[in-house]
């Protein structure tokens, strides 16, 4: 049986839908429209299947707020925001493989240092950081024309990966309520 659906679920829906919303441009206006639909509708029947999970229990599903977890995710934001702002002024084929990156880094921290050994945790960071580093190795061989199919690849692949981690679980929630 799956954990009931947390918090982290609905930030992992969030953000995979944001990924592939952003970055699926290449897919022409038409399929970054199909993208964007079918990454929305993963990300509603995530809230959706999360409600019901909490529907009545009073238990918002939160996990613990410990000083480990806000210290990663304050590393987390500067080195978002601030790899972000610089790349994109030096380098910009890197900005969207930064940022995935970084949310693939700090899941492996969060699965050392907060929810110790979650697996979860990381397999999800591993695959984004592999993601990550393999669109950043071919965007240095790109150059900045390569900029969006860096975006189109790491952004949009890091939607799916995230997408793929709650919406089948989801669905599981949603079928056994």
């Amino acid at each position: 049986m799956d954990r009931p659906m947390d918090v982290g679920d609905l930030v992992g829906a969030f953000f995979g839908t944001l990924f592939v919303v952003l970055n699926a441009g290449l897919l022409g206006p038409v399929g970054h429209v199909v993208a964007a639909l079918v990454a929305l509708a993963c990300g509603v029947t995530v809230v959706v299947a999360y409600r019901r999970a909490r529907r009545g229990t009073g238990d918002a599903g939160m996990f613990p707020l410990t000083r480990s977890y806000r210290l990663i995710v304050t590393v987390e934001v500067v080195a978002l925001f601030g790899g972000a702002i610089l790349l994109g002024r030096l380098a910009p084929q890197f900005s969207v493989p930064w940022v995935v990156l970084v949310v693939g880094v700090h899941f492996l921290a969060l699965a050392r240092w907060w929810l110790v050994g979650a697996r979860p945790f990381l397999v999800l960071g591993a695959v984004l950081t592999v993601v990550a580093l393999a669109r950043a190795a071919v965007a240095a061989v790109g150059g900045p024309a390569s900029a969006p199919t860096a975006a189109f690849v790491a952004g949009v692949g890091a939607g799916v990966v995230m997408l793929g981690g709650t919406t089948p679980r989801a669905i599981r929630s949603l079928r056994g309520a």
